[in-house]
């Protein structure tokens, strides 16, 4: 039975949740950063599902900071560091303090970022108010546009210097991509034998919709409710920061779309038309099935985290809702 209504990533915990860390390691760790400052307090973060968060306090200064470890994708440490520094200009993103992108003492990669202030979109909606998600949501999409300006000559994975690797599906188009995932005898065990047909007829139906495009841009990757902070502003809710890049790389902006309105359906929309009239006000070009365009471009995503093991029964079945909502 489809679920016509589910919560964003209601189901989806901490892989690994922050291990306990002592103000004496933070201290020693951060001893590069804080000068004379030191460590004085320090709490792990709810929300990320990947990586170690921490908010910290230095002695002599009032605001707090945030102490990030890339624990299960090392390399993206540097990677999101470089990104946050060429988007500033454009969105809003949390400044970098301090980056030891290599790691120390034994503890993965980490880096020390601004706090923001705000509470996440998916905590808004929750509130009900709806004026509030609206002029939230419509500054979100307004913003994405602006990762146009970012463009690259291919679509393909980032290295943590921003040029782009082919990766395992260098020229490969949506349809191959979600062929191959289809493949997985995972995946065709969690979804059945006729979820399997429609997800292949769909991307073969829609074959080149994606690709018709113009370019490859920077794609945040996993652009949601939870990764976008928002906070008011004169009165009017407003995006506050642009979370989680590590996820990121070159391809269609219609991923960040079709992401960022994964949950959206016919009877219940949740940010829609907002979402989309701030990014044809940013400047977007929209094709006329764009929400077509955007599903497809979404699926591939959806597809891959049905073949990978670790994935809990309750994620499996939301995503397979997901799939059949996209497939409709």
């Amino acid at each position: 039975m489809i679920n016509q209504n589910p919560a964003e990533k209601a189901t989806w915990k901490v892989v690994s949740p922050p291990p306990a860390l002592a103000l004496a390691t933070a201290d020693r760790l951060l001893a590069d950063w804080r000068g004379t400052n030191r460590v004085i307090e320090i709490e792990p973060l709810d929300g990320g599902i990947m990586n170690w968060n921490y908010a910290i306090r230095l002695s002599g200064a009032a605001e707090r900071f945030v102490l990030r470890f890339y624990d299960r994708a090392p390399a993206s440490c540097a990677k999101e560091v470089a990104i946050l520094g060429i988007v500033r200009r454009d969105v809003p993103v949390p400044s970098v303090l301090h980056a030891a992108v290599d790691g120390a003492d034994g503890y993965p990669p980490f880096c020390v970022l601004e706090f923001i202030d705000g509470i996440s979109l998916r905590t808004l909606r929750r509130r009900g108010d709806a004026k509030g998600v609206a002029d939230a949501t419509y500054d979100a999409g307004r913003l994405l546009s602006r990762l146009g300006r970012h463009r690259f000559e291919r679509s393909g994975l980032l290295s943590p210097e921003l040029a782009v690797t082919d990766g395992p599906f260098a020229g490969a188009s949506v349809t191959d991509v979600v062929e191959h995932f289809v493949r997985s005898p995972l995946f065709r065990q969690r979804v059945g034998a006729d979820l399997v047909v429609r997800v292949v007829d769909f991307a073969r139906a829609n074959e080149g919709r994606v690709e018709q495009t113009r370019g490859a841009v920077l794609v945040h990757g996993d652009l949601n409710s939870p990764n976008i902070f928002v906070r008011q502003e004169r009165g009017s809710w407003r995006v506050g920061a642009i979370l989680d890049w590590e996820f990121a790389f070159a391809g269609s902006m219609l991923c960040d779309v079709g992401n960022m309105l994964r949950y959206e359906r016919p009877d219940q929309s949740r940010y829609e038309p907002h979402f989309s009239r701030g990014l044809i006000d940013g400047g977007w070009d929209a094709p006329d099935d764009w929400f077509l365009r955007a599903r497809l471009a979404d699926l591939p995503a959806l597809c891959e985290l049905l073949t990978r093991e670790d994935v809990p029964d309750a994620i499996v079945a939301e995503l397979c809702d997901l799939i059949r909502q996209t497939t409709r």
